[in-house]
């Protein structure tokens, strides 16, 4: 989609929409998080009623509340998380914009946004079009239009974007919509040059528009800041940060260099990647004890080549040498192969000398994509040519990547009691850089340099919903047909146990997307207090959401990842409790004042009140699709008055505004009939969209506990080393 905001203007048979610049539309609030928490609080102190609440922000950054005032101002002694600034950006007009389709022609217009886009149920489409929202070549149609060769089609709709959070190392003037052009950067700066742009990303940040963010991206934030240096076109990506992750973002000023330096890091050439987490746990110990105290003596070599039982392998096993094989001439060389690389065995690796770990046979079916200097024919993906023997497992090293047979995971727990955190970040990572800077690169390391220990893990990842971004890691047992699967299939049973085989299982061709995976961790500290540790994580294969899958797997998740073993608002007892009061206030918004809510938080609609609740449960604004209901009482009912401009109309029947609203103020604007001005009603909308933005930040993860620490890259005759300061919830 694109946002119509050049000046020009789109016409409807009826009125003409003229949409403003970015920079006359863009209006930010930008809260500190430690005020979001007091107004949170006011707001649901009194009796709770979602109607008699009412949270407004203004110019002069006054949030009122039944008569409480507080003054926003920067608050620069917040400690850790809470030094932090929510920006939100309020609603306005955005027009997307696409050109028809082959697949499309001959299809009503409303069958398309039905089908291919599913933000909205049919009945919102039909009164779209009905009402000019929806046009095809800049007219209006009717709902039975069928589109042709060449239509370019535009829905004009009043866009929310979620909340969003930064660093409080900015100041205020630096996010507002009049301070365009201040000398202090909204985001921290750590590199720049002619060619080369390096930012310290905040966590919940995306680099660019994406989903249900646009002006709340890195990219956008910095082109209202210095359109002239970031403006539109300026700016091109070299990697990808996850929008929860924070840390060092390579930007490249022009197309040819984001080209060859984006291909260094997909390559793994010269590029090596360290981030900084903190996980539940003394790091790696609960490796161990997740896996039965199993000891290299103990691993399973039995497993080789073969699937056990599903519980126990989705904990790593040892890689270890077999003791008959220590005569094999590799073996007495100082630099010992390692099982696998890239997280996949290969004809490289000595099976005379390598015990344990699992070896898991999963087929490349990669439509399209060139691997290994091949291109892989979808169809025979599923042969034995084009299969992968990925690893399960892990083995220690030193910093160097050397190998001996007598280090243990206790090795990597002692050095914690040998060093200081900043010692072993120094000798792990081989540099001292700090605040982040570019300088030529030591290729040889000091002799005198203490051994570092790293825990070299390998297990294969897959995305197992694309829709929700939920990935998952381990073995894929589960999608590996059993004996007893098997037999239940056999023809020599001649139809006595003739069981059908779950459709899940017959091979792992039915399971798309399995690619090895490999990461090295090493232990930097540990908090008792906390019973938390920071750990280094150098990931060697790049899949999606790789380090904190494999840091799960190990029994150590990273501490406040919900999605994956951690805990929303982890040792913040302050913050659970306003995401506990949050959720709770906006489902009496979504079901009306009579909603029950139990001693754990879980609420409903009381008895009686059910037919109240017009959205869904935990919903939330850009995540949860509208319902029919919605609908029904923000837009399909209401019709366009004399006078009234397209733009104020869309407002009117947004769908996310009357969400906002709740089920208490359905009939918001029906209230001009009784006198009360329309700059009134839509003052009184800001502050129901306000309320809400904020409460939704609260109640979604605040970022997780993972950081870009360190970029190298060796490209273009070209050696970059840049290096971050530490987050705050690293300091403990």
């Amino acid at each position: 989609g694109c946002l119509v905001g050049d000046g020009t203007a789109i016409e409807d048979s009826e009125n003409v929409i003229g949409i403003g610049s970015p920079s006359e539309m863009l209006n930010v609030e930008v809260v500190p998080l430690s005020k979001a928490f007091e107004i949170i609080s006011e707001t649901v102190k009194t009796n709770g009623s979602a109607a008699a609440m009412t949270v407004r922000p203004t110019g002069d950054k006054v949030v009122s509340c039944d008569g409480y005032s507080v003054k926003i101002a920067p608050l620069p002694q917040l400690w850790h998380d809470h030094r932090r600034r929510v920006r939100i950006i309020r609603p306005y007009p955005f027009t997307f914009a696409t050109f028809a389709k082959s697949r499309w022609i001959g299809r009503t217009v409303v069958e398309i946004y039905h089908e291919e886009f599913g933000s909205y149920p049919r009945s919102y489409y039909e009164a779209a079009v009905q009402a000019g929202r929806i046009l095809v070549s800049g007219k209006k149609v009717d709902s039975s239009y069928k589109i042709k060769g060449g239509d370019e089609l535009t829905h004009t709709v009043h866009r929310h974007e979620p909340a969003v959070g930064l660093d409080n190392s900015a100041s205020l003037s630096s996010f507002s919509t009049g301070q365009i052009g201040s000398e202090t950067p909204p985001i921290h700066i750590i590199h720049e040059d002619d060619s080369l742009l390096v930012v310290d990303k905040p966590s919940t940040l995306p680099i660019h528009p994406c989903g249900g963010y646009n002006y709340n991206s890195m990219f956008e934030i910095l082109h209202h800041w210095k359109p002239d240096l970031y403006g539109s076109g300026k700016l091109f990506t070299i990697h990808r940060l996850d929008r929860l992750t924070s840390g060092i973002v390579m930007i490249a000023k022009n197309s040819q260099l984001a080209s060859s330096l984006g291909r260094c890091i997909m390559d793994r050439d010269g590029c090596e990647k360290i981030y900084l987490a903190r996980v539940m746990g003394k790091f790696p110990l609960n490796l161990h004890q997740n896996h039965n105290q199993r000891d290299s003596t103990e691993s399973g070599d039995n497993c080789r080549g073969s699937i056990c039982n599903h519980r126990r392998v989705h904990h790593p096993w040892r890689f270890y040498r077999d003791q008959e094989g220590l005569g094999h001439p590799q073996s007495q060389q100082h630099d010992i192969e390692p099982p696998c690389q890239y997280g996949e065995f290969s004809a490289r690796t000595k099976w005379s000398v390598w015990k344990g770990g699992l070896k898991i046979t999963v087929p490349d079916s990669n439509e399209g994509k060139k691997m290994k200097g091949k291109s892989v024919d979808p169809i025979m993906a599923c042969g034995e040519s084009t299969n992968t023997d990925a690893a399960l497992g892990y083995w220690i090293t030193d910093q160097h990547g050397k190998m001996n047979e007598a280090w243990t995971i206790h090795n990597i727990v002692d050095q914690s009691t040998k060093f200081n955190m900043e010692e072993i970040l120094e000798f792990a990572t081989e540099s001292t850089v700090d605040g982040g800077s570019e300088y030529e690169a030591d290729a040889t390391p000091t002799t005198a340099t203490p051994t570092i220990h790293w825990l070299n893990f390998a297990c294969p990842c897959r995305v197992a919903s694309h829709k929700n971004g939920i990935c998952e890691a381990g073995d894929f047992s589960q999608y590996i047909p059993t004996k007893t699967d098997e037999n239940n299939n056999d023809d020599t049973n001649n139809g006595k146990n003739n069981k059908p085989c779950d459709k899940n299982k017959g091979s792992l061709t039915r399971v798309l997307g399995i690619k090895p995976a490999q990461t090295s961790f090493t232990l930097l500290s540990y908090d008792a207090s906390s019973d938390t540790s920071l750990v280094l994580a150098k990931p060697v294969t790049g899949r999606t959401h790789q380090i904190r899958l494999h840091l799960q797997a190990l029994g150590h998740p990273i501490a406040n990842d919900h999605c994956y073993g951690g805990e929303l608002w982890f040792g913040d007892e302050e913050g659970k409790e306003m995401c506990k009061k949050s959720r709770e206030f906006l489902d009496r918004l979504d079901g009306g004042d009579d909603v029950n809510v139990d001693a754990d938080g879980n609420s409903d609609v009381a008895c009686g009140s059910s037919s109240r609740r017009i959205a869904p449960k935990n919903s939330t604004i850009s995540d949860v699709p509208a319902t029919e209901a919605e609908i029904y009482h923000s837009a399909a009912n209401r019709s366009r008055e004399d006078g009234e401009s397209i733009l104020e109309f869309i407002e009117k029947t947004c769908v996310w505004c009357a969400r906002c609203r709740g089920v208490a103020n359905m009939g918001h604007w029906d209230r001009k009939n009784d006198g009360v001005d329309r700059e009134t009603l839509r003052e009184e909308q800001e502050a129901f969209v306000f309320r809400r933005v904020l409460m939704e930040f609260l109640v979604r993860s605040q970022g997780i506990w993972l950081h870009a620490l360190q970029y190298s890259l060796n490209a273009n005759d070209r050696k970059m080393k840049y290096r971050t300061q530490l987050p705050s919830w690293a300091k403990f």
